[in-house]
């Protein structure tokens, strides 16, 4: 059949073509519209997450900063030798506390006898010899329990408390004039056997057999000893059984000397929640977000602000300690937060605020499986959850959070 005259005309040609489209765009639109309109009407009850309803102290966090503050590291540095120094024995492990009196190691058949006085003895010290350090000396074995001369001179007793010191250890305790002993020990014994020997000189040999043997006896050897610092030194490093250490500057291993804390100023605002004993978060400020349970150590008396910098407020010094390992990722004087709840707080039933919704008729929360919305009351709310009142959900109950 042939086409009308119309059609062979270039404005008939385009006129046909855009009906064509029309039609098809018709037809298209409406076959989409009811999938399209169907995904309307669900996607207000997808289910993207389930959430429990809790019972919760629905309180703002108290949150403030602080620092961390880990004690200082210490050498244990030995005295220089002439020859190697060759680690025999180790008596500590990394992360012990090291006590007065304790061994630490065993070092080329002389033992590390760590010690605390009031300050570092200075010098060998055998019978006889008095001063200030002898009389620290008798008070170290006096605090220990050995025996003690109780006065600022070396005495045999003395020398029987380190004697047992070093026993404790299985080990023999150095002494000195044994020689001078010996040979005055001959000499009087000659003397007694000699028939021209009278007695003024036997006397005398006798008088120096005694004095000998009183200056002799176990003496105190300097470098078998550290002296600790203060605090609760612990074992960071040790070197391990077979070292060989250098003989010019020998060290041992290193001791951390003070507790591992953190510390913060806590101003008047908040002195009530931060009370002795308190659990708080405290978490690293650096990005990493380290997390550990702390709880507050010990609060100072009030301290008047910093007038200089005006950087610390009136108020407290708090020291928090960790409830379990201290955090190796928390470095020293590193910034961190310190967060309290009030544990005081009213508990109410509350739920994460992605789950409350809202409509013309007010608030409700869906519920899976239900038919239909759960009407809720509104409280509190705090560090994302609120306080709810309803009859159609509890504490323990499933609600759906999510858009």
């Amino acid at each position: 059949m042939p086409l009308p005259r119309w059609l062979k005309t270039p404005l008939g040609l385009a006129a046909t073509v855009g009906c064509v489209l029309a039609i098809v765009g018709f037809l298209l639109g409406y076959t989409l519209r009811v999938p399209l309109d169907a995904l309307h009407d669900t996607e207000q009850h997808s289910v993207t997450g389930l959430a429990t309803v809790e019972d919760r102290a629905l309180t703002q966090d108290t949150t403030i900063g602080g620092n961390v503050r880990r004690g200082k590291t210490i050498d244990i540095t030995l005295q220089a030798t002439d020859g190697e120094q060759v680690v025999t024995r180790v008596e500590v492990s990394q992360g012990d506390v090291v006590k007065s009196g304790q061994m630490l190691a065993l070092v080329s058949g002389r033992p590390v006898i760590a010690v605390r006085t009031e300050f570092p003895l200075y010098r060998d010290l055998a019978v006889g010899d008095s001063g200030d350090d002898a009389q620290e000396l008798n008070s170290m074995l006096s605090n220990l329990g050995k025996a003690s001369a109780g006065s600022d001179t070396f005495t045999q007793a003395t020398g029987n408390g380190i004697a047992q010191l070093y026993a404790d250890y299985g080990l023999t305790a150095p002494s000195s004039g044994q020689g001078e002993v010996n040979e005055a020990q001959d000499a009087y014994d000659e003397a007694r056997t000699d028939s021209e020997t009278d007695e003024v000189q036997l006397q005398a040999l006798r008088e120096q057999l005694d004095t000998a043997k009183a200056e002799s006896g176990t003496r105190f050897r300097l470098s078998d000893f550290y002296f600790l610092p203060a605090g609760e030194p612990t074992v960071e490093a040790i070197s391990a059984k077979g070292a060989v250490l250098d003989s010019e500057d020998s060290v041992l291993g290193t001791l951390r000397s003070g507790k591992n804390v953190v510390t913060a100023r806590v101003d008047l605002s908040k002195a009530d929640t931060y009370q002795t004993g308190a659990d708080v978060t405290v978490s690293t400020t650096d990005g990493e977000s380290t997390e550990a349970a702390f709880t507050v150590g010990e609060v100072s008396d009030f301290k008047e602000g910093d007038d200089g910098d005006g950087q610390t407020p009136p108020g407290y010094d708090v020291t928090f300690e960790a409830v379990d390992a201290f955090p190796d990722e928390f470095e020293d004087d590193a910034a961190v937060s310190i967060t309290a709840e009030n544990a005081d707080a009213d508990r109410s039933t509350a739920i994460p605020l992605v789950g409350l919704r809202e409509d013309p008729d007010g608030n409700y929360v869906l519920i899976p499986g239900a038919d239909e919305k759960c009407r809720v009351s509104t409280g509190e709310q705090a560090a994302g959850w609120i306080g709810i009142t309803s009859d159609c959900v509890a504490v323990g109950d499933q609600i759906v959070v999510g858009p």
